[in-house]
């Protein structure tokens, strides 16, 4: 059984097919997909998909480029879908930088992200982490907190060894199709050294689809394809990584 720890099946680019795609899933041993919170418009069909597909499961939180949302009326609104029997984290949360990086962002950004890991410390969930150009200040941050947090998750893992053996907390990396990009040294060279016991499959679906399908949609479907390139990467069987990741996802999240 694979497991697709990070898929945003609630995204429109699926509307209409969510029951085909896995259908197609089960053929492939994609048996259970988690659907990230990335903002509250989308929470309700992310619950809905939840509720009706028993391999489908989902997240509660609000992307760092989402912020505005966050508020006292919508963090309480967070912590009663977190309550549901089908959430079993909270994220993507974090912090970017990519697009804005001047104080006030900053600032803001680094608000809300400690808003929602106390809420994840509260649920007593897994916390998914979003950083992209933000790793020193989202390890500083998350060293307030380290010894209260379940777990953490970086999500979309690109290769930075400063976030290994950062936090004393449980910590898993999520490998996604970047790993087969011919781009993605970094990831590549870093990926054989994280433990094994740390990491996960993602597709970050519908974005980042692996070679041969690059610039395409990406799908649930394709995990069993990064489990392949991860294999090659680590030398061992694509079976072996199978086991592995669903080992460790079940154990980050309570499958």
């Amino acid at each position: 059984m694979f497991i697709d720890t990070h898929c945003h099946l609630d995204d429109m680019k699926f509307d209409g097919e969510v029951g085909e795609i896995l259908s197609r899933c089960r053929d492939l041993r994609v048996e259970k997909v988690l659907i990230p919170g990335a903002n509250l418009a989308d929470l309700p069909r992310a619950r809905n998909l939840a509720e009706q597909f028993s391999e489908v499961y989902f997240a509660v939180g609000i992307h760092p480029c989402e912020i505005e949302m966050l508020d006292s009326t919508n963090l309480e609104a967070m912590k009663a879908n977190a309550g549901h029997k089908k959430c079993l984290a909270v994220g993507e949360v974090g912090l970017d930088y990519y697009y804005k990086n001047d104080e006030l962002t900053k600032k803001a950004q680094e608000h809300a992200f400690r808003a929602q890991i106390n809420l994840a410390i509260e649920t007593k969930k897994p916390l998914f982490i979003h950083t992209r150009d933000s790793n020193d200040d989202v390890v500083r941050i998350l060293k307030d907190y380290e010894a209260q947090l379940k777990c953490v998750i970086f999500h979309c893992f690109g290769g930075d060894m400063k976030l290994v053996n950062a936090l004393k907390c449980e910590v898993y990396y999520g490998i996604g199709g970047v790993i087969s990009f011919k781009n993605a040294r970094a990831l590549q060279e870093s990926a054989s050294k994280l433990p094994r016991e740390a990491l996960l499959l993602e597709t970050d679906a519908p974005y980042l689809a692996p070679t041969p399908n690059r610039g395409k949609r990406n799908s649930p479907e394709f995990i069993p394809l990064i489990a392949s390139h991860l294999a090659q990467n680590l030398g061992v069987s694509v079976e072996e990584v199978e086991e592995i990741t669903t080992r460790n996802a079940i154990r980050a999240f309570g499958f």
